[in-house]
């Protein structure tokens, strides 16, 4: 094949652009990057060789290679792993085939100028540019003869060309590095003390050996390759964990907490996981992957195991290394060992755990956790009834109680003695709920109300149902029981005088807004506000019927609600008096003011405005 000359995709020449020109303060991190991507090669060859025996040389050792060359200003990172073909090159280097380089782009300025993030995005081989004016990458795929050279000085092309690489299988990246003016205090990326350093900072955990020639010419390994997971938990630092964390996870925050552990008995596996302190840049993201790192007796197997980790659990970083597994373990056996499945209970039960410790004992760091993470923890409760008790125990909500946010069995614990249920309300916003109509009664009576406004909170109540014998009771719905007995009797011949004088209108409201109501009655839970709507027992909310809609799965028929209207408010004493046609006229007013407060939209706002446009000329006449 003869030297090709080939340009970058758009998102890759503005990638380098933002690379090469930026003002990064840890231009450092490109080795990071560099060697984590030769260890993955070398990951991939030996996983590769458990079916493949014969890609593997019989004399063949991982390891990883730095050479600083002071007089021709070249750093060469070499490793043994995988290689690359001429196809493989052109889609992983030349374009990208996926989204990391183009959400790169998209992020603010302020995240792009952290070149600690670039690893997060899956383009960690371009970090090689902050460094480099040119950059030539040598790679042979194991099993083949055929090596690639692909060249570029980050101009917006890149030259491909066939050339056998010395030494065969592996990969050679050699960094023509700059010549950076005194003042930008860059490191020699040549010297040897500077790497040892970068490498016993950055990548002291890799598996493999990273090695180096001394002055003596003899080789010398820089990390400690030191599989913490293995370590007795009371062995490992926590600046250990800190390193590790960001070696795996490529997130330069600390992670929040750390579950390390070692499992004995029927089965035996260590696992070391940790739970982050902020969302990563991708997170729910269609393509993002999780799970937590397959090892067997400590050869990497896969990343991102689902079978290891339930869905509601995907914020969960780390590892499981199993003793009992097979090495020629695949996805198809994962999915049905016996072995996965315990594996996989018990780690759950350790994270369980793990949150419970952490919201006992610190409450503002569970807080921080939950702002992050809770709305995903929750889709626990419908799709896990093993651990449903244990997932609801540790579910936060907003309350009506106090600014700090509260769990059930905090609620529970304040419930008023003649307090019957649980009382929530779902909505969009927290603005919007804690000012709800909904809530008039409950705030005079002194009852407390949680404020769900995650979209998952509509399934969560459907899950949950009852709390320590306490039924779950929305607000906005049919049989909120308020009052004591003795109150009831009280407020009996009240409630009758009403609705013998209120009769008639509400029959005309009924019959103005059939279209729209099933039934027009008196509320008990209004004080203030003249009507709101209410839901039957058995049918979904309004909030719930909007985030239906949103999903494009819109109820066959629309679904009929009650309209309460309060007796007390002095707006039913005129509209008494009012003719048939006004007090149709206001019925839709009424119904449209209702669909407002409770966050609704309202079918037609432009006869809405008219007809209160027209009000309130009345009202000036």
């Amino acid at each position: 094949m003869a030297k090709q000359v080939q340009a970058f995709n758009a998102e890759i020449k503005q990638l380098l652009d933002i690379v090469i020109h930026s003002l990064y303060s840890h231009k450092e991190i490109f080795l990071r990057e560099l060697v984590s991507n030769a260890s993955d090669a070398i990951d991939k060859l030996k996983f590769q060789s458990l079916t493949h025996q014969s890609l593997l040389p019989a004399d063949w050792s991982a390891e990883i290679r730095l050479e600083g060359d002071k007089n021709q200003n070249t750093l060469k990172i070499i490793d043994n792993g995988i290689g690359m073909d001429q196809e493989e090159v052109v889609q992983f280097i030349g374009t990208i085939a996926r989204s990391g380089a183009k959400a790169f782009m998209q992020m603010n300025e302020e995240m792009r100028n952290k070149p600690e993030l670039i690893g997060q995005f899956g383009v960690g081989f371009y970090s090689a540019f902050m460094v480099a004016d040119k950059v030539t990458l040598h790679t042979q795929k194991a099993g083949t003869n055929e090596g690639v050279v692909w060249e570029s000085t980050g101009d917006g092309t890149y030259s491909i060309d066939s050339v056998p690489r010395p030494g065969g299988t592996g990969t050679t990246i050699t960094l023509h590095l700059k010549k950076f003016a005194e003042e930008e205090e860059v490191q020699d990326f040549t010297d040897a003390w500077v790497l040892k350093s970068l490498v016993k900072k950055y990548s002291d955990f890799v598996a493999h050996p990273i090695k180096m020639k001394n002055d003596k010419g003899e080789d010398e390994t820089l990390n400690s390759q030191k599989a913490i997971w293995l370590k007795n938990p009371s062995e490992v630092t926590k600046e250990d964990h800190k390193e590790f964390y960001q070696h795996l996870s490529h997130d330069f925050n600390e992670p929040l907490k750390t579950i390390h552990y070692r499992a004995e008995g029927t089965m035996e596996f260590n696992a070391l996981m940790y739970i982050p302190g902020k969302r990563p840049w991708n997170f729910n993201n269609r393509e993002m992957e999780y799970g937590l790192s397959l090892y067997i007796k400590r050869v990497f197997i896969m990343a991102d195991c689902k079978e290891l980790l339930p869905q509601y659990l995907r914020f969960i970083k780390g590892l499981v290394d199993s003793s009992d597994l097979s090495l020629n373990v695949s996805r198809e056996i994962l999915q049905q060992d016996r072995q996965v499945s315990a594996i996989r209970k018990n780690v759950t039960n350790k994270i369980l755990s793990g949150l419970k410790d952490l919201l006992n004992k610190e409450r503002t760091e569970y807080e921080n956790f939950w702002t992050e993470f809770g709305s995903t923890f929750k889709e626990g409760l419908p799709v896990d009834p093993t651990n449903k008790d244990k997932i609801q125990e540790l579910c936060l909500f907003h309350s009506t109680a106090s600014d700090k946010m509260t769990t059930l069995d905090e609620y529970v614990a304040r419930m008023k003695p003649e307090q019957k249920d649980v009382y929530y309300i779902t909505g969009d916003s927290l603005a919007q709920v804690a000012n709800s109509p909904y809530l008039e009664k409950l705030k005079e009576k002194g009852f407390e109300v949680l404020l769900m406004v995650d979209p998952v909170d509509e399934w969560v109540v459907n899950a949950i149902s009852t709390f320590k014998d306490k039924k779950l009771q929305s607000i906005t719905a049919e049989g909120l029981n308020l009052d004591t007995e003795e109150e009831k009797k009280q407020k009996e011949e009240e409630l009758k005088e009403a609705a013998a004088t209120l009769q008639p209108l509400m029959d005309t409201m009924k019959k103005t807004l059939e279209a729209q109501v099933k039934d027009v009655v008196l509320s008990e839970r209004l004080t203030n506000t003249p009507v709101c709507l209410v839901s039957s027992a058995h049918d979904p909310s309004a909030h719930m019927q909007k985030l239906m809609a949103q999903m494009g799965q819109e109820y066959n028929q629309p679904v009929k609600r009650v309209m309460e209207i309060n007796a007390k408010h002095p707006l039913f004493a005129k509209m008494l008096k009012a003719s048939p046609d006004q007090q149709a006229k206001w019925s839709e007013i009424l119904y449209a003011q209702a669909l407002l407060n409770e966050g609704s939209s309202i079918p037609d706002p432009v006869k809405f405005s008219q007809q209160v446009a027209e009000l309130m000329i009345s009202a000036v006449h």
